[in-house]
């Protein structure tokens, strides 16, 4: 018996005495310290092995930072580390104070804080870091969680240079390029005169904050994450061919510029799509395109600060996510032909869907040809063109028609004389129908914005010039 309890004894030694040994290697990184007594450069100044991050913390000024009353999370890399870097980069003033900053965060953030999910933190240099209990940027942590009384120190034997984003990336490999060199003619700001902008332009500068393509889609921002396109010069020319017939305008400018605009509006992609995990469809952040990123069109991949960049030769997707259907809301109306007449916006249930939809609704008016007008935006295609209008107020059937003309030869007519470029058959309205009706096709002769006209019959009699629609749909023909 007494043998028994005596290696019952034995072997709950063993186990807690393996217990505290695996503890005491869980905890190998960590460094016991007491809050509050000595600061952040305090404690730099005092290892030895972060002498060399200490001489350049006083090189950059930082040193008067780090000894602030403010708090700050610092991952300093020892001597060995910084000995490994290029002494080109070191010994430029702003190259070593960009590296030094980004060293630098913001508030006390202890590894207990990261120990469920990765933290993107801000440092001093504009740039975000991943913060994990582990390791920052991917970089072990060869101590953590030392205290001090103005924030936390984490050394670490590698150094984090400070990651270019997407449009560093950009515009520091392929300023040359021609998805660049469109993205530099898109000055927005009232306060840039046409010399400053021409003088940006031949310096082959982008200005982020003056771009109306940052003001869309801010491929410069480091506060969220994202996935961008580079097309290589190929790809870009054979973008333009492929949608030049699509969006020829008034004149070749015209037609250039709007074709570029939409080629580069849809290389942004919110997220990071890691390249062992692409899936077979993607969609672009600005307008939902839907791309297929085969892995034989991409030439190369970079990480970057805020996402990662794929570089790619040719660029696949669904031509109609791009060249889209267009849905006139019948009751959304531009103008109509007389003003003083009154009408309704209806709501109605679908019977076959159960769903429930507002309609325009205008009798009684007594205006033969009265007309409701739609400006919209239509592509250089054959569109085949639909409508929604149920007749369930009366017996009679009535006809309606529709008819097309540019925005710009129709704005300012008068209302009783509007020309008509185009215009469809009437068609009758049967009862309670409310499938979409086949109108007919139509093809603008460019791409611009388009007067659609909702037009009653040529008669003052009620009930046989009445006007009802839910919408208007025109589905683009793409062979």
């Amino acid at each position: 018996m007494r043998l028994y309890k005596f290696l019952i004894l034995v072997l709950v030694s063993i186990i807690l005495l393996g217990s505290c040994r695996k503890e005491q290697w869980d905890n190998r990184t960590e460094v016991t310290s007491v809050a509050g007594t000595e600061s952040l450069m305090d404690l730099i100044n005092a290892d030895s092995d972060l002498s060399l991050f200490s001489k350049y913390l006083v090189k950059t000024g930082y040193d008067k930072v780090l000894s602030s009353s403010k708090t700050f999370t610092v991952w300093a890399p020892d001597n060995t580390a910084l000995e490994a870097l290029d002494d080109s980069y070191v010994s430029d003033s702003v190259s070593l104070k960009l590296f030094i900053s980004n060293c630098i965060g913001s508030q006390s953030f202890y590894s207990k804080e990261a120990a469920d999910s990765s933290i993107r933190i801000r440092t001093y240099s504009g740039k975000r870091v991943l913060f994990s209990k582990d390791s920052i940027n991917g970089i072990a942590f060869t101590a953590k969680d030392i205290s001090a009384k103005n924030g936390v120190l984490y050394k670490i034997n590698s150094a984090i240079k400070p990651q270019v984003n997407a449009f560093e990336y950009l515009r520091d490999n392929y300023a040359t390029g021609l998805q660049y060199g469109y993205l530099k003619t898109l000055y927005y700001s009232a306060s840039i005169d046409s010399l400053y902008r021409d003088s940006l332009k031949s310096a082959n500068v982008i200005l982020p904050k003056l771009n109306t393509y940052f003001r869309k889609i801010n491929i410069d921002s480091e506060d969220s994450l994202l996935t961008y396109i580079v097309l290589t010069d190929q790809a870009y020319q054979a973008e333009e061919s492929k949608l030049l017939p699509f969006f020829t305008d008034s004149t070749q400018a015209v037609t250039d510029s709007v074709n570029q605009w939409n080629i580069i509006k849809d290389l942004t992609i919110n997220g990071v799509i890691q390249p062992g995990s692409i899936p077979q469809t993607v969609y672009s952040a600005k307008d939902s395109l839907a791309i297929h990123l085969n892995a034989s069109s991409i030439v190369k991949t970079i990480n970057v600060s805020n996402g990662i960049v794929y570089v790619v030769n040719s660029l696949s997707y669904d031509l109609g996510t791009k060249i889209k259907p267009v849905t006139i809301e019948a009751e959304s109306f531009y103008d109509r032909y007389d003003n003083t007449k009154s009408y309704t916006i209806r709501k109605r249930r679908d019977p076959a869907t159960d769903s429930v939809f507002k309609d325009l609704l205008m009798e009684n008016f007594g205006i033969a040809s009265y007309w409701v007008r739609y400006p919209v935006t239509l592509n250089a295609v054959t569109y085949k063109v639909y409508w929604r209008a149920v007749n369930d107020f009366q017996t009679g059937t009535f006809p309606m028609m529709l008819a097309f003309n540019q925005h710009v030869d129709t704005a300012f007519a008068d209302p009783k004389n509007i020309p008509f470029d185009y215009s469809m058959p009437y068609t009758d309205v049967g009862l309670t129908d409310y499938s979409d009706v086949y109108i007919g096709d139509f093809t603008p002769v460019k791409h611009g914005l388009e007067d659609v006209f909702l037009i009653g019959n040529n008669t003052t009699s009620n009930g046989k010039n009445t006007i009802v629609c839910d919408y208007i749909k025109l589905v683009p023909v793409l062979n």
